[in-house]
């Protein structure tokens, strides 16, 4: 099968209590754990999202902006 959890990849938390929030994939486990036998990965949420940037801004606004 194809592993497309892979570290880094922005992912929508589906159920529970931070349904419909954005978080980043930290580590996946692909082939499960023993506590989990099913393929899972560990996510860390997003709590502040990027401002739009725009052409004009200085490198340094663009950076700031850019801050997650």
């Amino acid at each position: 099968m194809v592993k497309f959890l892979k570290p880094g990849k922005v992912v929508i938390i589906l159920n529970g209590r931070f349904a419909g929030r954005k978080a980043v994939i930290i580590r996946s486990f692909d082939d499960g754990s023993r506590d989990r036998p099913y393929g899972h990965c560990l996510v860390a949420g997003i709590a502040k999202y990027p401002k739009k940037v725009i052409r004009k801004d200085s490198a340094k606004k663009t950076a700031k902006k850019s801050r997650v």
